[in-house]
C-alpha cells in the first residue's frame, strides 16, 4: 500500500472510532483491506452496544479489530491483508491478528498503556514475526487519534496507565482534569 492509501484507511478507521464513541463505546475503529485496496471488513469498538446476530457487542472482547475479523469471516490469503486501526491493538487484538496471519498492521495512535508493543516486541514474538507493523506514520492523524482516545484512557486506565498516556501525549491529555479517572 502507498502512503496515500495508508492515510486514507487510517482516516477511515478514525471515522469509525468517532462512530463508536457516538454509540457509547470506546473510540476505536478498524478497517481490514485487501492487497487491491478493497475494504474487506470494517469494525468499531462495540463494548457499549447490545450483542446482535450480525455483530459482537456488549462484551469485553467487542473491540474494533475483533469486530472487523468477525465481520470478515474466513480470510483468504490473510498474509496479503492490511489491518488499519485508530489505536495500537491490545494484546487480544494483536494476538488475533497474528493467529489469523494478517500480513500488515498500521495504527494511527500509540496506546501507551494498553497497546501490545508495551508488553511484547512485535518483531520478536514467534507468532507475530511475520506481521509487518507500522506505528503512527502521520503526526496529524496520531494527534487526532490521541485527542479522541485520551478521555477514554483517563476514565478506563489505572493511574499508572494514565500517567503513561500523559507522558506520551502531553498536549492531547492536557485539560482533562474534569474527566473522572478510574477509581476516583
Amino acid at each position: 500500500m502507498s502512503a496515500e492509501q495508508d492515510r486514507h484507511f487510517l482516516q477511515h478507521a478514525l471515522r469509525l472510532a468517532r462512530e463508536a464513541q457516538e454509540s457509547g463505546s470506546s473510540p476505536v475503529g478498524a478497517v481490514l483491506v485487501g492487497p487491491d485496496g478493497k475494504v474487506i471488513a470494517e469494525g468499531q469498538n462495540r463494548t457499549g452496544e447490545k450483542f446482535g446476530p450480525e455483530r459482537v457487542g456488549g462484551a469485553s472482547l467487542a473491540h474494533a479489530e475483533m469486530d472487523a475479523f468477525f465481520r470478515a469471516g474466513k480470510l483468504e490469503d490473510p498474509e496479503t491483508l492490511t489491518l488499519y486501526t485508530s489505536l495500537e491493538p491490545c494484546l487480544m487484538c494483536g494476538g488475533g491478528s497474528a493467529l489469523l496471519q494478517v500480513g500488515r498492521i498500521v495504527w494511527a495512535t500509540d496506546d501507551a498503556w494498553g497497546g501490545s508493543g508495551r508488553l511484547i516486541a512485535w518483531d520478536e514474538h514467534q507468532a507475530m514475526k511475520d506481521t509487518v507493523t507500522t506505528a503512527t506514520p502521520f503526526a496529524d492523524l496520531e494527534h487526532d487519534g490521541a485527542l479522541l482516545f485520551a478521555p477514554e484512557a483517563k476514565k478506563s486506565f489505572p493511574a499508572e496507565g494514565w500517567a503513561l498516556w500523559q507522558k506520551r501525549y502531553p498536549q492531547e491529555t492536557a485539560g482533562l482534569e474534569d474527566v473522572k479517572g478510574k477509581g476516583e
